[in-house]
């Protein structure tokens, strides 16, 4: 029996304005119908109600803009990288784009099992800066010491709410970069994204004003997601973006 051949593809893209408040499942209910009107052979489940076989990275939180979401698609058969990503821009929104598509190897992890972190651009919305952050939040210096000061603790604890309740775990050595970013001026983490940690950039924000006995106030944080991380043979973190070639 000849075997069935497939194609997977990894899509890079964005969401920005308005989308930014529209949830993860609307995001793939919102692909679903793009990738039909593209009319692209997209390979569906078996069963009594198949579906297009489409896996997603790390869900984005509300209201966050993003230039580094990932969705691999399997194919019947195969087409270009970038006649696909025209396809889809060309039944797309401009708040939603394919920035990048890349034909997978065999045997890669899908998307939502390879992530490994998150690169984050997080500002304070105007008037909203914390009381304890007003006069540092523009020395460079001082503000990268009070971050250092808070990631040389023995440990820094999260509580998050699971299945089995409140847990604690220590993410101190799963904080991968936390600073100042100056050309930004705003603050820049990349941080643990798996699915055993995945750490919100609100909770990093949360935790470093604790530290420093300051609070967080409701709807205060702008947060970009610059990229989405996985890991190469070596372990080194590299952008999920890095895996595939563009066939």
């Amino acid at each position: 029996m000849e075997k069935n051949v497939s194609y997977d593809y990894r899509v890079r893209f964005s969401k920005h304005g308005a989308l930014k408040y529209i949830g993860h499942l609307d995001v793939m209910r919102y692909f679903q119908k793009v990738l039909r009107r593209a009319e692209v052979d997209v390979a569906y489940t078996n069963g009594f109600s198949p579906h297009e076989i489409t896996t997603f990275a790390q869900p984005l939180g509300v209201g966050v803009e993003s230039d580094g979401e990932y969705m691999d698609i399997k194919m019947n058969s195969y087409i270009s990288c970038e006649e696909l990503r025209d396809r889809i821009n060309s039944h797309s929104v401009p708040e939603i784009q394919a920035l990048s598509v890349k034909l997978l190897p065999e045997k890669s992890g899908n998307a939502m099992a390879s992530v490994a972190a998150a690169e984050y651009y997080i500002d304070f919305k105007p008037g909203r800066v914390p009381a304890v952050l007003t006069e540092v939040i523009n020395d460079p210096v001082k503000i990268n010491d009070m971050i250092n000061s808070f990631l040389s603790q023995n440990e820094i604890i999260l509580e998050k709410e699971g299945k089995a309740g409140l847990r604690q775990i220590d993410i101190k050595d799963r904080i991968f970069e936390f600073g100042w970013d100056e050309n930004e001026k705003c603050l820049h983490a990349i941080v643990d994204a798996s699915s055993g940690y995945n750490i919100k950039p609100q909770a990093l924000i949360e935790l470093f004003l604790q530290y420093i006995n300051g609070t967080l106030m409701e709807n205060s944080l702008m947060i970009y997601r610059a990229d989405t991380y996985t890991r190469d043979s070596e372990g080194n973190l590299i952008s999920m973006d890095c895996v595939g070639n563009e066939g």
